[in-house]
């Protein structure tokens, strides 16, 4: 019996210590669901302002947008009102077009207007067609063409038109064409006269020669003399004579001096009064 209450005893007492152990663990339970709480709540709040940021970010997008397409729909009609209101009307046309060479350089030249500036259409020859090679706004009238991307040998044909534009970029109607060959002159002849014997030098790339001659009577005549560096006059008077070197294809020329010769009683004479 003794023995029975002492294990009794013990086992009350191992009872009491696993309850008292049961208590100290529950505030530990409370305060974990506590935390548990805390954090829900806290990321509740997190993704509720990270819905509002987004729908503050969303109107202010399309509040952005709204300004400039209200923006853009004032500047087209202030646009409108200037091409129409403010800038000058189109209604003349480039005249009076012109290739001019100023100390060297080739220029198109077109005449002055002083409201508009200019746009100048470059176009080549290729192949038998035109084709537009540059498309060129300036506001001056004249366009140096030496300073163009083209290639201005001798013999290479162009053709050129030009129009006015106003202060908004619109062009007015183009001007008639220009048709134009870059021509290289070729170098100077220099002509003797023995007798009735005319006789001249050699020029690079020349591909014949021809002489222009007004006879005593009045009446002109042009004589091809080939690649012949001579010709011999007939008959008697006076004679006004040019020698001209023409280059290949006709795209090289060079003019003598007037070349005046009197034949018959009196002595011949050579005079080189002008130039053609």
């Amino acid at each position: 019996m003794k023995e029975e209450k002492v294990e009794k005893m013990a086992n009350d007492a191992e009872n009491k210590d696993m309850n008292a152990e049961s208590v100290r663990d529950k505030p530990n339970i409370v305060v974990q669901d506590a935390n548990s709480n805390t954090i829900d709540e806290e990321k509740a709040k997190s993704a509720e302002k990270v819905v509002v940021d987004n729908e503050k970010k969303r109107k202010r997008y399309l509040t952005a947008v709204g300004v400039l397409a209200g923006l853009a729909v004032l500047a087209i009609i202030v646009g409108v009102i200037c091409f129409y209101f403010v800038t000058p009307d189109i209604d003349d046309t480039p005249t009076n077009l012109r290739v001019e060479n100023y100390e060297g350089e080739l220029y198109i030249v077109a005449d002055y207007q002083e409201k508009f500036d200019y746009q100048f259409v470059i176009e080549a020859l290729v192949d038998g067609e035109y084709i537009e090679i540059d498309a060129i706004n300036s506001d001056k009238n004249a366009l140096n063409l030496s300073k163009q991307d083209i290639l201005l040998n001798a013999g290479n044909q162009f053709r050129f038109k030009v129009a006015y534009i106003n202060e908004n970029g619109a062009n007015g109607d183009y001007s008639s064409y220009l048709e134009w060959t870059k021509v290289t002159p070729l170098d100077k002849i220099e002509v003797e006269v023995s007798g009735n014997v005319i006789t001249w030098n050699s020029v690079m790339f020349a591909e014949n020669y021809l002489l222009k001659i007004t006879y005593p009577n009045g009446t002109q005549d042009e004589i091809d003399a080939g690649q012949n560096l001579s010709y011999t006059l007939s008959g008697t008077g006076t004679f006004q004579v040019y020698v001209v070197a023409v280059g290949d294809e006709g795209f090289y020329s060079s003019t003598s001096s007037l070349i005046t010769i009197t034949l018959g009683q009196t002595p011949t004479t050579l005079n080189a009064d002008t130039e053609n």
